[in-house]
């Protein structure tokens, strides 16, 4: 069966965007989460041989259920799944790609502990993580925004996410962005100690 790959990729683009663009509660999750979780995971597989297409769908899907409802935010890996194979399915992708592209997403996140089946599952993961450290803006939104913690419970509590993300990232990830994690931890142990 042919697909039209940039076609469907463009059409999960609009979905998950304005899927992001309706959501109050996350502000700006397109620009400051999937796009980096994209980016990481595109070049993440690029060194290390992977398969783009699913990277680059389970990367633009991988949170889909809690953008659309935070009910689902504890159990987004297995509802994000579902709807892409939902979604992928109706765009005639091919169904072992799609089964691909859910397991990578049933298996990215991080406080789950789940093995690895493949090297894009893998990757997805370390590319979700990645995005922590490399957008602490977006964490920092989270910690007092959305958390609601006060200067100090904040920054204790991000670091302390800041250092499980950098835990879970592979060797590759890590070298990628080691600078961001210096330094942000840097300035949250800053924070803490004052």
């Amino acid at each position: 069966m042919n697909y039209d790959y940039q076609n469907i990729k463009k059409e999960v683009e609009i979905l998950v965007k304005e899927a992001c663009e309706r959501t109050v509660v996350r502000d700006r999750i397109w620009e400051f989460h999937i796009v980096p979780v994209v980016t990481f995971s595109k070049k993440l597989g690029e060194k290390l041989g992977a398969d783009l297409e699913v990277l680059e769908l389970s990367a633009l899907l991988h949170d889909y259920a809690s953008i659309l409802d935070r009910k689902f935010d504890k159990i987004h890996h297995i509802e994000s799944a579902k709807k892409a194979r939902e979604i992928l399915a109706e765009m005639n992708f091919l169904e072992d790609k799609i089964n691909h592209v859910a397991d990578c997403i049933e298996a990215h996140r991080g406080s789950i502990k789940q093995k690895h089946k493949t090297i894009e599952s893998k990757i997805l993961a370390s590319a979700d993580a990645m995005s922590h450290i490399s957008e602490p803006v977006s964490m920092m939104h989270l910690a007092f925004r959305v958390l609601d913690n006060k200067v100090v419970e904040g920054a204790s509590w991000l670091k302390e996410k800041i250092k499980r993300s950098w835990e879970k990232t592979m060797p590759e990830g890590q070298e990628m962005i080691k600078e961001d994690y210096e330094r942000i931890v840097k300035i949250l142990e800053n924070a803490i100690e004052r």
